[in-house]
């Protein structure tokens, strides 16, 4: 086996990676977000209307996903998004309003409750502090209302972890399109095809894979992805908090269509681009083919020569 072929073999699985990635990072666009949220946030069962619940949706992504300069500023920016959505929603006359508890609206400073020491106790009443502990109150009061902190703190592990490996992930496209250029720059047309058409492949193995995993039990997919990552415990919620109102299970599959789909969609492409490589191969082995037999008829005309 020679360098090329174990190059190109190198860049297939490297190449299948990379298409994961890109599909990963259809699923981070704010667009998804926005478009998911707008299709299955219903709300329901919330005590936000659906268009908030899609508002907070694409806010809580920006926190989740975006690097941040300061986690402690970016952590108080989406407490005052979740505050602000809560006084709307439980602002008399609001469509929700029936859904927000007297303690509640306490905690926001739009009424008198009838616990006032507890809300005193949780954090006390708008105004008094900043965002962040007005909805951690409102959150102690249900997570329906707010994100507590084991919410806001599965949001930073995420980040960290999105924020933490992107450098390390788009360090693999550029190895995998190396590899590519250099094969080409070689003029090794048959192993940049095998590079470029086995990757896809390999990524459809993976996919079938998980995709009938998924179909028999996706709650089981779920959670042994989560655990790859996170500490168990750490990523289950209430159905029916805030967080689950934004990310309902319905998202979560929709999130692994466009992941799967963008792979698959790039994945062709690369595909596409191999059997294109293939047949400039056909046609570099027939070239040479033609030359070998060019030079063995002009050294069978020189020796016919020489023994004259």
């Amino acid at each position: 086996m020679g360098s090329d072929s174990i190059l190109a073999g190198i860049g297939a699985t490297v190449l299948a990676v990379t298409l994961l990635v890109c599909g990963f990072a259809a699923c981070c666009l704010p667009v998804t977000t926005a478009s998911l949220a707008g299709a299955v946030s219903t709300g329901a069962d919330s005590p936000y209307t659906h268009e908030q619940l899609v508002e907070l949706a694409q806010e809580t992504r920006a926190f989740t996903v975006d690097a941040h300069s300061s986690m402690e500023e970016a952590r108080e920016s989406l407490a005052a998004d979740v505050v602000a959505a809560a006084r709307e929603a439980s602002a008399e006359g609001a469509p929700k309003y029936s859904q927000w508890t007297q303690q509640a609206k306490q905690v926001l400073g739009d009424a008198e409750g009838e616990g006032g020491a507890v809300a005193a106790d949780d954090g006390a009443a708008a105004g008094d502090g900043s965002a962040l502990e007005t909805m951690d109150a409102l959150a102690k009061v249900s997570d329906r209302y707010a994100l507590d902190a084991d919410a806001v703190s599965h949001l930073e592990d995420c980040n960290g972890l999105i924020t933490g490996l992107s450098s390390y992930l788009g360090m693999i496209g550029v190895a995998a399109l190396i590899i590519a250029l250099v094969l080409g720059f070689r003029k090794q047309f048959a192993a940049l095809a095998f590079m470029l058409r086995m990757g896809p492949a390999l990524l459809l193995a993976v996919l079938v894979v998980l995709g009938l995993w998924g179909v028999i039990d996706f709650n089981g997919l779920f959670a042994a992805f989560h655990s790859l990552f996170f500490v168990d415990g750490t990523w289950t919620f209430n159905y029916d908090s805030l967080l689950i109102s934004m990310y309902p299970i319905d998202f979560w599959m929709g999130m692994g269509a466009v992941w799967v789909g963008s792979a698959i969609g790039v994945g062709l492409l690369c595909f596409a681009a191999g059997c294109l490589f293939a047949w400039k191969a056909q046609v570099q082995h027939r070239e040479l083919e033609e030359a070998a037999a060019a030079d063995a008829a002009r050294s069978k005309k020189r020796r016919k020569k020489g023994r004259r």
